[in-house]
């Protein structure tokens, strides 16, 4: 019984160390404080050099993780030193994460919910374009549009904020296309990328990506968050 104690032990200190290294996503605010508390650290922001000027956190650097250079550029990082990575929503940076997990980095940081996220909880950016950071006009459709496309609309509205380079908004387009098609004249679906509409995206605190929001008889009904067939899209949004 002793033995099969101290084996059980053994097995459980293993499992606890293994989950100190590694890769793992978090929050966040966890994020922000093991940011805080940490030396000698790599923070690499994977989005591309457009979304990097736009903002950034302080003292990151920019490897794109669909850049063509991605994999050469994280092969010249010390393996040893933990490394913390970020993207717009967390999808290109868990896909990195994976990367740098099969690439042997013993200890890696993914921010859960991305730049998105951060903003939504008020952390601050640092901008890396001069004429980016001085900007104050408002980029992309404005609120007023915005308002006038969901709010006076004679038929109820599904808008799809989504951006190019996110898979499950490429997988979701067919699914509300046909939709459109189906409900000609009763359902107008508008799709609006964040990264082409920042100031709106900003404004309404877009946290996650694809999001779908439905507007009818001019207010909120329904928010609907990742990917969705058809049929799934329809049942929730209550469509015969």
């Amino acid at each position: 019984m002793r033995n099969l104690l101290f084996f059980g032990l053994i097995l459980l200190t293993g499992f606890s160390s293994c989950a100190q290294q590694g890769g793992q996503t978090i929050p966040v605010d966890q994020y922000l404080r093991l940011l805080a508390e940490t030396k000698n650290e790599y923070l690499l922001d994977v989005r591309t050099p457009g979304e990097f000027a736009g903002g950034h956190l302080n003292n990151a650097v920019n490897i794109d993780y669909n850049g063509s250079s991605f994999e050469a550029d994280i092969d010249k990082l010390d393996r040893n030193r933990p490394v913390f990575i970020y993207c717009l929503s967390g999808g290109r940076s868990g896909s990195a994460l994976s990367v740098l997990q099969k690439k042997g980095f013993k200890t890696v940081y993914n921010m859960q919910g991305g730049i998105l996220q951060w903003k939504a909880n008020n952390y601050p950016l640092n901008n890396s374009d001069p004429a980016t950071a001085s900007a104050s006009s408002w980029k992309g459709m404005s609120m007023e549009d915005y308002k006038k496309l969901t709010e006076k609309s004679d038929v109820p509205v599904l808008v799809d904020f989504k951006a190019a380079w996110c898979g499950p908004c490429k997988m979701l387009k067919p699914e509300l296309d046909a939709l459109q098609e189906e409900y000609k004249g009763k359902l107008k679906i508008v799709a609006i990328d964040v990264d082409e509409n920042k100031s709106l995206a900003d404004a309404m605190k877009i946290r996650s990506i694809p999001l779908l929001i439905y507007y009818k008889g001019g207010k909120v009904a329904m928010n609907i968050e990742g990917y969705a067939d058809r049929a799934s899209l329809k049942k929730s949004l209550g469509l015969k």
